[in-house]
């Protein structure tokens, strides 16, 4: 947002931006909290929550720069560490809870946006 608004031509992305990460719109978690708090029993003692894939850091980049309207472009810093190649959980228990989430990255990414204009730039 700050660099659309201050109109700089270029982002730097630390590493090459290959880096693999996991993020679920909270919504979701707020979604599937509120489907198995009536049969919070069957939770095991711990459970991921999340979408199942991944998206690489230029992909973030890339998606949140299109639903902002950032029009500039991105380098990539191979002098800053590129961080752990994946981090993905294992949702092979969520499975058994017939849940799935709702909001796909772009919606996601879209609505957390609008959010932010609406409450906290002003």
């Amino acid at each position: 947002h700050n660099a659309k608004i201050n109109n700089i031509k270029v982002i730097d992305i630390w590493g090459d931006g290959e880096s693999r990460r996991e993020f679920m719109y909270a919504e979701d978690l707020a979604n599937f909290i509120y489907q198995v708090i009536p049969n919070i029993q069957r939770l095991p003692n711990m459970l991921n929550v999340g979408l199942g894939h991944d998206f690489t850091i230029n992909d973030y980049y890339r998606i949140i720069a299109e639903e902002i309207g950032y029009t500039g472009g991105f380098t990539h810093d191979l002098t800053k560490p590129v961080g752990m190649r994946r981090k993905l959980v294992d949702i092979s228990l969520l499975k058994e809870f017939d849940w799935k989430y709702q909001f796909e990255l772009k919606d996601g990414i879209k609505e957390t946006y609008k959010y932010y204009l609406e409450n906290i730039y002003k």
